[in-house]
C-alpha cells in the first residue's frame, strides 16, 4: 500500500545532521563536566547559557570561588552596591547549584558587619552540606581595623554534628572562632590555617584535640594566643608555622612534627614533651639577638634538629670559651643577620660554628653593604685556632662584596674546614626570606672588584681539593 500522504504532499521526512558539521550537543556530557572544571566561575557561568546539556552540568560546578574579580565586578561603583552586588550573586549561584560535588568553596570579600552575618551562616552551611573539602572564608578589610572590630562568629555550630564533614583544608581570616562543647565536625580536617582570628588559648587547644588526621597548622596574628600547648591528639601533625603572634611559651607534645616556622620576637621558650622531634626549623626574628638566642635557648630546647635557617639581628661578639650549649645533630644551616657589632661584623657569625660543630653545608646570606677592603693580606685578622670542621663540605656566601670581615670568615671556613669540597663566593644579593631570589643586574666594575677580591685574598688560601666558585 502506499503511504498516507499529507495534504500538502508526501510525509515530511525529520531534517538530518549534514555530515562534518559540530554541534555542542555532540559532546559527551562527562567530558562538558572535565571542560567545566577548567574554566573560571564567570565564564562556566556563561557557557551554561549554549545548550541544556552545558547549563545541567553547571549546576554540578565543584570551584566556587567567590572573589570580587571572579565575579566580575567593577571597582568604579560605590563599595555599598558593590557588596550588594556580590551578595547577590553568591546567592544566586548557591540558589542554582545541585548542592552536591562540590570541592572547594571560596569567600574573598569585606564583609565584616553584622547585616551580613545571616548570609555568611547561609552560605557556610551549604559549604558544608554540599561536602566541600576546601572552605576559605577571608573577610578582611582593604585599611587595617583593629582586633576589636571583629564582629562575625564563625558558625561552629555547622560542625556540631555527630558525623564528620569532609572538609580537609581550612582557611579563616578577619573572624571569631569559638567552637561549642559539641564541636566533632572537623575529624577530617588535614590543614589549619588562622589569620587575624580572635580564638583563645583554651579555645585553640580543645579545637586542635577534636582534629585528628591535622598535619598543617598555620597561625598569624592571632592576637590572643600567648601560650600556645598543642596537645598529642593531632599525632598527625608534621608543619607549624607561627607568624606575629607573640607567643611567650611554645609547648609541644607531639613526636611526628618535623618542620617549624617562626616569625616574631626572640622572648618566647620552647617546652618539648617526651618523644616530641624537631629536625627543620626557620626562625625569622623581628626584634633581639637572634644569634645568642639560638645557642642559649634553641640548642637545648631542640638536641634533634638537623636543619636551620635563622634570619635576624646580632650583636655578638667572638666568644674567647667554646659555647655553653651545641647543636649536636645539625646538619643545614643558612643564615640571614644583619651584625651589630661593627668591629668585627660578619665575623662574629664564628661563634654559631662553633656551636654547630657537626655541619655539613653552611649558606651565609652577607646583609651589610660595605666598601670592598682595600688594605693588605697582613692586616686581615686571624683567629685563634678552634675546633677543625671535619664534616662541612659545602659552603656559600651570597652577597659577597668584598667587605673585610666577609673575608675573613670566608678565609676562616677555609682554614677551619678540613673536609672542605666546595666554596661558593656569589656576589648577588640575597632578597627574599624564604626563595632563592637574587639580584641579577650588577653592574661590570662590581664584577671585577669581586673577581679581584677573589684572587687577591682568597685564591692563594684555597687548599687544592676544594672548588672555588665565584662568577
Amino acid at each position: 500500500m502506499r503511504r498516507m500522504k499529507s495534504r500538502h504532499g508526501a510525509a515530511k521526512r525529520a531534517p538530518e545532521k549534514k555530515p562534518g558539521i559540530f554541534q555542542l550537543d555532540d559532546i559527551p556530557e562527562n567530558a562538558v563536566f572535565m571542560i567545566h572544571q577548567l574554566l573560571s566561575l564567570r565564564d562556566a557561568a556563561r557557557a551554561s547559557l549554549l545548550t541544556r546539556k552545558w547549563l545541567r552540568v553547571w549546576r554540578f560546578y565543584p570551584n566556587l570561588e567567590f572573589t570580587t574579580k571572579a565575579l566580575g565586578l567593577k571597582k568604579r561603583i560605590h563599595k555599598v552596591q558593590r557588596r550588594a552586588k556580590f551578595v547577590s550573586c553568591v546567592n544566586t549561584v548557591i540558589r542554582h547549584h545541585a548542592g552536591t560535588g562540590v570541592k572547594s568553596f571560596i569567600i574573598k570579600k569585606n564583609l565584616n558587619n553584622q547585616k551580613y552575618t545571616h548570609y555568611l551562616d547561609r552560605w557556610m552551611y551549604f559549604a558544608v552540606s554540599s561536602g566541600a573539602k576546601e572552605l576559605t572564608l577571608d573577610l578582611r578589610p582593604q585599611r587595617f581595623i583593629h582586633y576589636r572590630n571583629i564582629q562575625y562568629n564563625f558558625p561552629s555550630s555547622n560542625f556540631a554534628t555527630p558525623m564528620p564533614t569532609s572538609i580537609e583544608h581550612l582557611k579563616l581570616l578577619f573572624c571569631y572562632l569559638r567552637p561549642s562543647p559539641t564541636f566533632f565536625g572537623l575529624s577530617n580536617l588535614k590543614t589549619l590555617e588562622l589569620s587575624f582570628v580572635r580564638i583563645t588559648k583554651e579555645d585553640l587547644e580543645s579545637l586542635l584535640s577534636y582534629t585528628f588526621s591535622l598535619q598543617e597548622l598555620k597561625l598569624s596574628q592571632c592576637p590572643n594566643i600567648d601560650h600556645l600547648r598543642i596537645p598529642d591528639v593531632p599525632s598527625k601533625l608534621n608543619y607549624l608555622d607561627i607568624d606575629l603572634c607573640w607567643i611567650r611559651a611554645l609547648e609541644i607534645h607531639i613526636q611526628n612534627l618535623v618542620i617549624f616556622n617562626y616569625h616574631g620576637s626572640v622572648r618566647f621558650r620552647i617546652i618539648q614533651g617526651e618523644g616530641s622531634l624537631f629536625k627543620e626549623a626557620r626562625f625569622q626574628f623581628s626584634c633581639g639577638d637572634a644569634i645568642e638566642y639560638a645557642i642559649t635557648e634553641m640548642a637545648p630546647a631542640l638536641p634533634n634538629l638537623e636543619t636551620l635557617f635563622l634570619i635576624g639581628f646580632s650583636k655578638m661578639v667572638i666568644p674567647t670559651r667554646d659555647p655553653r650549649h651545641r647543636f649536636h645533630c645539625l646538619k643545614h644551616l643558612q643564615l640571614k643577620m644583619i651584625m651589630l657589632s661593627k668591629k668585627y661584623n660578619n665575623l662574629c657569625l664564628v661563634s654559631f660554628l662553633d656551636a654547630a660543630p657537626f655541619l655539613e653545608s653552611l649558606i651565609v646570606h652577607v646583609c651589610n653593604g660595605s666598601l670592598y677592603y682595600p688594605g693588605k693580606k697582613t692586616d686581615l685578622r686571624r683567629l685563634e685556632k678552634r675546633e677543625p670542621h671535619k664534616n662541612l663540605k659545602y659552603a656559600k656566601m651570597t652577597g659577597f662584596d668584598g667587605e673585610r670581615s666577609s673575608i675573613e670568615l670566608a678565609l676562616h671556613i677555609l682554614e677551619s674546614s678540613t673536609n672542605l669540597e666546595c666554596l661558593i663566593l656569589d656576589p648577588r644579593k640575597y632578597k627574599s626570606e624564604w626563595k632563592y631570589i637574587y639580584e641579577e643586574n650588577l653592574r661590570d666594575v662590581q664584577w671585577r672588584v669581586h673577581n679581584f677580591t677573589i684572587s687577591e685574598y682568597i685564591a692563594e688560601a684555597v687548599p687544592s681539593h676544594v672548588k672555588l666558585l665565584f662568577s
